[in-house]
C-alpha cells in the first residue's frame, strides 16, 4: 500500500480518544481518518458509508458492540480490516471479535505510536497482536489462523485449496509441489491457472500474498 492513502473509520464511545486516535494516525501522511463512530452501529453505517480500508474498533460500545460491529462489517465489507482497540486483553469480546474476523489487537495501555504500525500491517494483510502473556493466548491463536484457513476462499475446489496451501509455502515451486502433490507439473500450472481467474490475481505473486495473508502455506 505504498501508493495508496489509507483509510480509517476510528470507533471508540469516548470523544477523547477518538481525538487523540485521529491527531495520532493522521500525523503519517499516508493515512486519513475518513470517519469517526461512537457506537457499534454507527461504526457499521459510517464503514459502508466511507469504504474504509481500515477500522479501529473499541470492544465495549453502547447500542452495539465492537464484537458485534465487526461481524457486521466483515460481513458487508469483507476486505475491509478490523483492528480491535481495548482496555482489556482478557475480554471474552476480544477473542471473539478475532474470530468474527478482525485482523489485530492492541492494548489501549500500550505505546500508542504503535498503532500507526499497526494500521499499515492491517492495511497490508498482516495479523497483529499486542498481548502480554503471548504464550498463554498461543492455542487461540491456533485454533483462529485454523478456523480463518479453512473459511478461506469458499469458490476453491477441496484440490485447488491444497494447491494453493503448498504453493503458497516458503520455498515452493511448481516442481515441488506437483513432486508433493504426486502430479505433473503442468497439472499444477493449469490448477495454478484457474485458481488466479476464480480469485481475480493478476499473477503468482499476488496469488501467493493473498494466501499467505488468508493464513494458507503455514500448515498442512
Amino acid at each position: 500500500m505504498t501508493d495508496h492513502t489509507i483509510r480509517v473509520v476510528i470507533a471508540d464511545d469516548h470523544a477523547f480518544t477518538r481525538y487523540g486516535l485521529r491527531v495520532l494516525l493522521e500525523s503519517d501522511p499516508g493515512i486519513t481518518v475518513v470517519a469517526e463512530a461512537s457506537d457499534g452501529h454507527e461504526a457499521v453505517d459510517q464503514t459502508i458509508r466511507f469504504l474504509p480500508d481500515v477500522v479501529v474498533m473499541d470492544v465495549r460500545m453502547p447500542n452495539g458492540s465492537g464484537l458485534w460491529a465487526t461481524q457486521e462489517i466483515k460481513r458487508a465489507r469483507p476486505d475491509t480490516k478490523v483492528l480491535v482497540h481495548s482496555e482489556y486483553e482478557a475480554d471474552p469480546n476480544v477473542m471473539a471479535a478475532m474470530r468474527a474476523g478482525a485482523s489485530g489487537f492492541l492494548m489501549k495501555a500500550g505505546d500508542v505510536t504503535q498503532i500507526i504500525r499497526a494500521v499499515r500491517d492491517v492495511a497490508a494483510g498482516a495479523w497483529i497482536f499486542n498481548l502480554s502473556d503471548t504464550a498463554r493466548m498461543r492455542p487461540w491463536f491456533d485454533e483462529v489462523r485454523t478456523a480463518r484457513r479453512e473459511a478461506a476462499f469458499p469458490q476453491l475446489t477441496p484440490r485447488e485449496r491444497e494447491i494453493l496451501n503448498i504453493i503458497a509455502a516458503p520455498k515452493q515451486t511448481t516442481a515441488s509441489a506437483a513432486a508433493r502433490l504426486g502430479i505433473s507439473t503442468k497439472r499444477v500450472e493449469n490448477a495454478v491457472t484457474d485458481i488466479k481467474a476464480k480469485l481475480g490475481a493478476t499473477d503468482r505473486a499476488q496469488l501467493i500474498t493473498m494466501a499467505r495473508a488468508a493464513g494458507l502455506g503455514t500448515g498442512p
